[in-house]
């Protein structure tokens, strides 16, 4: 199977609802079907069902979802713009825990992530953007 030749980009404002899990779920499924990269779609999935769960649990606003495919090399890339403050970081959670997995789960699922500050003094927006790649094996090239 061949991967995507071009450059592409998607862009998805969710509100602060707890149903816009589902919806990025879903979309990010169709993106990625689509592009003929259903290799990378279960994690994709997972891991920016994360990223949009801390973004709804930790803000009060509306966010904002990118998925960019980059060709060479293969890479694509899942970002979630949020209001939060503060850079979040994994951690270790305990057994009994019912959350705080999240992060770790995005290190050890993906082949890339971070997270940075941002701001848009115009816009009066502060704000952090954690992102995830994920590569398709040579085998989907």
């Amino acid at each position: 199977m061949r991967t995507p030749e071009e450059p592409w980009s998607y862009g998805l404002f969710i509100p602060h609802d707890p149903r816009a899990v589902g919806v990025v779920r879903a979309t990010i499924r169709h993106i990625l079907k689509a592009a003929r990269l259903d290799c990378i779609i279960d994690r994709a999935e997972l891991l920016v069902s994360e990223l949009v769960t801390n973004a709804y649990r930790n803000t009060t606003t509306d966010a904002y979802v990118s998925m960019d495919w980059e060709p060479k090399p293969p890479d694509f890339r899942v970002t979630v713009w949020d209001s939060g403050c503060g850079l979040p970081q994994p951690v270790t959670a305990n057994v009994e825990d019912e959350s705080g997995r999240g992060l770790t789960l995005i290190e050890s699922c993906s082949d890339t992530w971070g997270v940075h500050d941002y701001t848009d003094k115009d816009a009066g927006v502060t704000g952090k953007a954690v992102w995830f790649t994920l590569n398709p094996p040579p085998a989907a090239s």
